[in-house]
């Protein structure tokens, strides 16, 4: 997590280093970035730098998490839209996001958060139940009829949603799908999760797994 010195730095400040930690990590994979490259970007010293973050991986999972944010909301936001059609609201956020334009930073936000190659982009930061956030989406599961049996189960579905939608980009991006082809691949996921897959498909036993 940033130091308070960080947290404690004007809106505009705190968006001019996160827009440069977005276009560093966003151009190069973060083994490849020094510190000394961030530091002359944003025309500190490298003991400010320290200042703000631990090293150079809390700083990776800061931006990581802070895009992860806002990319929940959106989702969430999208799905408010359609209520009573839960996987519409989530259709219309992927077709949004496969027609931005790819010098836009939210573009490069979900790219940073597609292309990492660690853990940084899955693991999970936390949620209280009383976060306007986790409030939100109680009301949409409530409203979608979508039965969740408490708290934890209720965060631990916004995150399967959250890594089915970045999966879905990710293919769109890996492939260079069109945002129909984006589209027939979503809507296949949502008929497995929906419907489920087909009943005669054979299930290896306990022994033939272990062996």
């Amino acid at each position: 997590m940033p130091h308070d010195t960080f947290l404690n730095l004007s809106i505009e400040k705190r968006q001019s280093i996160d827009t440069i930690l977005l276009n560093t990590f966003y151009d190069q994979p973060v083994s490849q970035v020094k510190v000394a490259e961030i530091v002359s970007k944003m025309k500190m010293s490298r003991g400010a730098f320290y200042k703000y973050f631990d090293d150079l991986e809390d700083a990776y999972t800061y931006i990581i998490n802070k895009y992860a944010v806002v990319i929940h909301q959106d989702i969430i936001k999208y799905i408010q839209d359609d209520r009573n059609q839960f996987f519409i609201g989530i259709e219309k956020y992927l077709v949004w996001c496969s027609q931005l334009d790819h010098n836009e930073e939210y573009w490069k936000s979900l790219r940073l958060l597609t292309e990492s190659n660690d853990l940084s982009a899955y693991k999970r930061f936390p949620l209280a139940s009383d976060s306007p956030l986790v409030t939100q989406w109680t009301d949409i599961l409530n409203a979608s009829q979508i039965i969740i049996e408490d708290h934890d189960e209720s965060v631990s579905f916004l995150f399967f949603i959250m890594e089915l939608v970045m999966n879905s980009l990710t293919g769109f991006i890996a492939n260079d799908w069109t945002t129909e082809e984006l589209v027939t691949d979503y809507r296949f996921r949502v008929k497995w999760i929906t419907h489920g897959v087909a009943p005669n498909i054979p299930i290896a036993n306990e022994s033939s797994l272990l062996q």
